[in-house]
């Protein structure tokens, strides 16, 4: 199968930015800083699937694509990222297909709790954000819990950084009695409720002497700098 020329993929690149300008910025989808379309994987990948719009494109060919412009980036393309910034570019297993004109609904969904988030004059409404879950598990309150012998879960205000201020409604997030419990005041949280760093020294503690080393290397190497 010939693949598209450069020039045609270019093209479609240029065309979708001003797409992106018009439909896409309102919504914050974030668009590859590149005024080539093999400046970066992202922007290639863009530029095949509206090249290809309204088809579906399997990923052996963005592949083949990027073997052929950008011999330097990796034999696997994660083209499914893109939803990350915002991209619609649907759901069906190994192909994909560019709409150009709206984001991804996950994206909107994501943004929309954001706001709601930001937006809370008290945890009733910062729950109503979350849908009622915990922004850990995922527990629905009132719920019961199968994990915990069927106790109903309940909703409990926890900080997303506990050194910050928590009467901080923006460092607010829901969490279950049980995920609350169980990291206390020692992780800090995004507000998907994923931890993604220590907050206190505890956890370093109960990890095992080589965890414990590797840290205490790291340390003595930033430190010494």
């Amino acid at each position: 199968m010939i693949l598209p020329h450069p020039d045609e993929l270019q093209k479609a690149w240029l065309e979708l930015k001003d797409i992106h300008r018009e439909y896409l910025a309102v919504h914050n989808v974030k668009l590859p800083s590149a005024n080539y379309y093999a400046d970066t994987n992202k922007s290639l990948w863009l530029a095949v699937l509206y090249f290809y719009k309204d088809k579906d494109v399997h990923k052996d060919k963005i592949s083949e694509i990027a073997r052929r412009d950008k011999p330097a980036s990796g034999a696997d393309q994660q083209v499914r990222h893109l939803k990350r910034d915002g991209w619609e570019i649907g759901e069906k297993p190994g192909v994909h297909r560019l709409d150009p004109y709206k984001p991804a609904s996950t994206f909107i969904n994501v943004a929309a709790r954001k706001s709601a988030r930001l937006h809370a004059t008290n945890f009733a409404e910062i729950k109503k954000a979350y849908g009622g879950r915990c922004a850990t598990c995922g527990a629905r309150e009132g719920q019961p819990d199968p994990r915990y012998g069927g106790e109903k879960v309940s909703l409990q205000q926890a900080h997303q950084d506990p050194h910050k201020p928590g009467d901080d409604r923006k460092n607010i997030i829901p969490q279950c009695q049980f995920c609350n419990q169980a990291y206390l005041n020692d992780f800090v949280f995004d507000d998907k409720g994923r931890a993604h760093a220590v907050a206190s020294e505890r956890p370093v503690k109960r990890a095992n002497k080589n965890v414990q080393r590797k840290i205490f290397n790291w340390l003595v190497e930033k430190f010494n700098k």
